[in-house]
């Protein structure tokens, strides 16, 4: 089969993407993809591309609504798909899907996979926006697929015919990277280089510094529980800030969690899995995500994980089971009692640790890799 993959970025494509792209190629499949030569994620690449024999076209995505260069960028997009030729096209991400067929309904089996919902999310003049484009796409493709239930849910109701869900833990992640045990011998040096005693509680949060993702809820309860006790937790923070979304911090916060000497400002890393190894409990508060790589990257190391119960998050994350899940809208308080209730409790933490541990296979990239190969091989069957 003739497998055409577009996606925003080569990033993008290169962190969730490229591994199903080689498989395909390897099993003696043909795979283009398209995407801009941006590096969303900053990552090496994972594989020889070229040598494998991944056909890789480059055209950059027009950002925001501008009309005029989403239909240049379209037109562009639809001459190079019909010289590509493929037998179905796979696009990722809402606004691929919204640029790739904002000139016309490919006329090729189309597949959509939206990696969270947009509208649902957002209020205002946004939400009716948001709205539009999403429906103008499910309107243009054959095949809607998404990563939560919260999303299938809302979307089968109007589109029930061609509507799916992963059977995956969205992409997953890389299990052979995301493996505790291959940072047993080297935990003590690591904390110590980074001033973390052995003792101390280690929390950790990856992502974006941005108020939707709780970046704002962890800080603030993290300097709570500094005020309240004092050197015996460690906050190592994963990322950094964006320049379009806000912090959600004061100026006064973001000056005292600057200062914080128990903060571990780590900035963006392509080892997360080494911090991840050294931590405690892994916080990620977010309000509305589609399939967190974050946690799952974090449950694979066995980590327990405090997550608001928000799209997404609670698809991964089960109360006392292999984290604790907060409200839908957590607060501080709420926050600094979930620490506290694992940081008490080591028989709790021990349970939570195993049953991650024995369950990791599930949250493999391999797993959404062949998953979705059995969705090609139904379709070119069908």
């Amino acid at each position: 089969m003739h497998l055409l993959l577009i996606i925003t970025d080569y990033g993008s494509f290169n962190n969730f993407l490229s591994d199903l792209a080689v498989k395909m190629v390897k099993s003696g499949h043909k795979v283009d993809v398209i995407c801009s030569q941006e590096k969303v994620i900053k990552i090496n690449d994972k594989f020889d591309f070229i040598d494998i024999g991944v056909q890789i076209h480059f055209i950059s995505f027009p950002r925001g609504f501008n009309m005029y260069k989403q239909l240049k960028t379209s037109v562009k997009i639809n001459k190079l798909i019909k010289k590509i030729n493929p037998d179905f096209v796979h696009i990722h991400f809402t606004t691929g899907i919204f640029t790739t067929v904002f000139y016309k309904k490919l006329p090729y089996l189309t597949i959509g996979t939206f990696h969270g919902l947009g509208y649902p999310m957002v209020k205002g003049v946004k939400k009716y926006l948001f709205k539009f484009v999403e429906f103008f796409c499910f309107n243009r493709i054959d095949q809607i697929w998404v990563l939560n239930k919260y999303d299938y849910d809302i979307i089968n109701d109007v589109n029930k015919k061609k509507t799916f869900i992963l059977d995956s833990a969205g992409v997953g992640c890389d299990l052979v990277k995301f493996e505790s045990s291959r940072y047993i011998s080297k935990t003590h040096d690591l904390k110590k280089n980074l001033q973390i005693g052995e003792n101390d509680f280690v929390i950790t949060y990856t992502g974006r510094f941005v108020s939707f993702k709780g970046f704002d809820l962890v800080v603030k309860s993290f300097l709570e529980m500094n005020r309240l006790f004092p050197s015996t937790f460690k906050l190592l923070l994963i990322g950094g800030n964006d320049p379009i979304h806000s912090t959600g911090l004061s100026v006064e916060e973001e000056q005292e969690y600057l200062s914080c000497d128990n903060i571990v400002k780590v900035g963006f890393t392509n080892e997360v899995e080494k911090y991840l190894s050294i931590s405690d409990v892994f916080l990620f508060p977010s309000l509305k995500e589609g399939m967190p790589v974050c946690i799952i990257e974090a449950l694979a190391m066995g980590i327990p994980v405090i997550t608001a119960d928000s799209r997404g998050c609670n698809d991964l994350v089960k109360n006392y089971e292999n984290g604790l899940v907060l409200s839908q809208i957590p607060n501080v308080r709420e926050v600094i009692d979930s620490i506290m209730i694992l940081k008490d409790s080591p028989k709790l933490m021990r349970d939570i640790k195993l049953y991650n541990l024995k369950n990791r296979e599930k949250l493999g990239r391999s797993v959404y890799v062949d998953k979705q190969i059995e969705v090609y091989e139904n379709l070119m069957n069908s």
